[in-house]
């Protein structure tokens, strides 16, 4: 793909991304008085990520029905997860604090109501239970990533409990959700997981030159939340490395 038209796809998604979701984020949330309207900022990220994953070249492929409400569990391969995902049908996600400043993406999130999580401070993630907890209770699914980090899309990396605990308390059920991505000119580890000491800027210019990338969506059928965390936590695991192995054959 020539420079030039990688330019102008850039500097397209730039824009539409900047000047169209403020305006759409004015007249549907806050003008309509909707700014706690978790379903209303679950259909703007819906609209606005299936604008974004046209704009980056990427197709998304889905195996199952997309869930309805609960907790929802995947792995995490790169900033194009939510898009990907989002494009299938209305969410919440929770996503790590650093995501606020990132270009194009970190407006994206925040317009769209994600809900910001900081790892390293105690407490924190009791204070993002309780919001997730007011999210669930509207019936929106609330997508996280308990892996804590993306990998290179090879494996599915362990994953972490405290974010299983609202679904104990509440019973919630937990749907586990896979997601991979094609790419025909490149590689993925490479050039669409975004993982390690990897640069925002460079990477995802890189990613405009692709003609067209798939992503693969999988969702499998929901967990009873049953009484540990633990063991919740071991079970979505176990169901979404299940799902990974089910589309590798």
């Amino acid at each position: 793909m020539s420079k030039m038209f990688r330019s102008l796809r850039g500097c397209f998604l730039f824009s539409l991304i900047a000047i169209g979701l403020p305006l759409d984020w004015f007249v549907t949330i806050l003008l309509a008085g909707r700014r706690l309207d978790q379903p209303a900022h679950s259909r703007l990220l819906h609209r606005w990520a299936r604008r974004t994953a046209a704009v980056a070249g990427c197709r998304v492929r889905t195996q199952g029905p997309f869930p309805r409400q609960g907790l929802c569990v995947s792995n995490h391969v790169s900033y194009l997860d939510i898009p990907a995902y989002g494009s299938v049908g209305p969410a919440v996600f929770v996503s790590k604090h650093d995501v606020l400043y990132w270009p194009v993406f970190g407006q994206l999130a925040a317009m769209c109501g994600t809900l910001f999580i900081q790892r390293e401070r105690k407490g924190h993630v009791a204070d993002v239970g309780a919001q997730m907890e007011t999210v669930l209770r509207t019936g929106v699914p609330l997508v996280v990533f308990p892996e804590g980090t993306s990998s290179n899309g090879e494996q599915v990396l362990p994953f972490k409990s405290s974010l299983f605990q609202p679904a104990i308390e509440h019973q919630w059920p937990v749907t586990p959700m896979w997601i991979g991505y094609e790419l025909e000119d490149g590689s993925v580890a490479d050039e669409i997981a975004y993982w390690g000491a990897m640069t925002l800027v460079p990477h995802l210019w890189n990613l405009f030159t692709k003609r067209t990338l798939r992503a693969v969506a999988v969702f499998g059928e929901p967990l009873a939340p049953g009484s540990d965390r633990k063991d919740l936590c071991r079970r979505a695991h176990a169901a979404v490395t299940a799902l990974a192995a089910r589309r590798a054959r």
